[in-house]
């Protein structure tokens, strides 16, 4: 398999099926009829497979995930922050993938991307539009437990965050489970939908089964309202504040366990250990400092009595001052970090100027950057690579290059085990080459293959690439 991240309609679908909201079957409840449904697959579908404009169908279909999310995740805040975080993750991976060039298989340029870039911004962008909507003055309940939202890993067992949501539900509810979902009867077939929804949810419970959002929240919303409705004894007091917090615990755990499945399942126990370890340091190291900007904010709130509406005004503009310098904060970081790493001759920062650093800019914006820059340490680079890499610049550059230095760098990245990694780079010269040639037909063929291969590895190269695809394409039509 040639070396490129994962394609920007794979993520998409990613982003559709781990928030779960296209029902996968016909009974479950949701705002999208069939033809929607079908509508939305055909243009996953059309994105995977790069049809028409990636741009326009991009929106589209995040702007149909977004309307999907509003039907059931209805508190506008909760809505936003939960929004607003996913097009964070989303900008920052175009933003790799058009700057940064990968050696990688797809498979571990998204593990790599995970741990440099996804979990960092995952962990920021959380907190900061949680802030930024003040999400807290909403008052929603959550479970006790600190990781409830993280998978448990002890020896070979692993304890996932829906499993942890659905038993706070009925601890919440003080009731067991069947009386949740049967509440004051003896479940049988004369009550079906009972009776489905508690086999459903020992299926969750059990793994043996892995809900659709809608079909989870259709499944709990109207256990909640049935509980509420029966008589004592079995019936339960339920609020709707602690109704729409059950839900909100039960969509997040679900988006979480569907992605810490994935990792678990694609790269093993080890690496979902590392990653959950990752994404736990990187909250502590922030903590720190949205201590001192919680405490702040609330003292001018309290200081000058605003009204609960001016709060959230306040929250808002506050915040995004705040991450601008924030934002500010970490580039000036990375660059003092830069010149100490090149002063090293194993570009590794000493202990005692890490501590500096943190002193200076704060644990979270030294310790990421450095957290970021090493992660890639389990995914070695061949040694040859970046030689065969700028010798394939050269032959680019050099106005003597030859047919017969082209077929010998493809010879030695072949030796060498590159083909999968630098192909982009062979087609890339033979394009060039052709083309100072004036043989513009021949340079299209290379020039294509080198954009198909490189779409997604050459980084910021692209640019060039695409440049001589769009000029080569005009001259074979004209």
């Amino acid at each position: 398999m040639h070396a490129s991240f994962v394609s920007l309609g794979q993520l998409i679908k990613f982003a559709y099926d781990a928030t779960g909201v296209l029902p996968r079957k016909r009974s479950e409840k949701t705002g999208l009829n069939d033809k929607d449904i079908k509508r939305i697959q055909k243009q996953l579908e059309r994105l995977i497979d790069e049809e028409g404009s990636l741009t326009d169908r991009c929106g589209e279909l995040i702007q149909a995930l977004a309307f999907e999310l509003t039907g059931t995740i209805q508190n506008p805040k909760v809505n936003y922050a939960i929004g607003e975080t996913m097009v964070d993750l989303l900008e920052v991976y175009k933003a790799v993938v058009r700057d940064d060039g990968t050696y990688l298989s797809p498979k571990d340029s998204l593990r790599w991307f995970c741990g440099a870039y996804a979990i960092p911004r995952l962990q920021l962008s959380i907190h900061k539009h949680a802030l930024r909507f003040n999400v807290a003055a909403e008052g929603f309940l959550t479970p006790t437990e600190a990781d409830w939202y993280l998978p448990t890993i002890s020896g070979t067992s692993i304890t996932w965050p829906l499993e942890k949501a659905i038993n706070w539900a009925y601890k919440q509810c003080r009731s067991s489970r069947a009386q949740f979902h049967s509440p004051g009867k003896v479940v049988d077939q004369d009550d079906p939908e009972s009776h489905q929804n508690l086999e459903n949810a020992s299926n969750w419970l059990s793994g043996e089964a892995f809900p659709s959002w809608p079909g989870l929240h259709w499944n709990f919303s109207r256990s909640i309202d049935r509980l509420v409705a029966t008589e004592e004894p079995y019936g339960r007091s339920v609020s709707e504040k602690e109704k729409e917090s059950i839900l909100y615990v039960l969509f997040l755990a679900r988006l979480s366990t569907y992605v810490t499945k994935a990792l678990h399942d694609a790269y093993g126990a080890e690496v979902l250990i590392d990653m959950v370890g990752r994404f736990k340091r990187h909250r502590d190291w922030l903590a720190v400092d949205l201590k001192v900007f919680k405490a702040e904010t609330l003292t001018y709130i309290e200081r000058y009595g605003a009204l609960e509406s001016a709060s959230d005004k306040i929250w808002l503009e506050s915040s995004d001052q705040y991450w601008r310098w924030f934002a500010d904060r970490a580039q000036h970081c990375a660059m003092t970090m830069q010149r100490l790493l090149d002063t090293f001759d194993d570009h590794i920062i000493p202990d005692d100027l890490v501590t500096q650093l943190c002193d200076q800019y704060g644990d979270y914006t030294a310790r990421s950057a450095l957290d970021s820059m090493y992660c890639a340490s389990d995914l070695k680079i061949q040694e040859c690579f970046p030689e065969a890499l700028f010798k394939g610049f050269d032959l680019k550059k050099s106005s003597s290059t030859m047919d017969a230095d082209i077929n010998a760098y493809e010879a030695e990245i072949k030796e060498k085990g590159l083909t999968t990694s630098l192909e982009w780079m062979v087609h890339w010269n033979r394009a060039a080459l052709f083309y100072k040639k004036e043989q513009h037909e021949e340079a299209f063929v290379h020039i294509q293959k080198a954009f198909d291969l490189a779409k997604y590895s050459a980084g910021k190269n692209q640019y060039q690439i695409v440049n001589q695809y769009i000029e080569l394409s005009a001259k074979n039509n004209s």
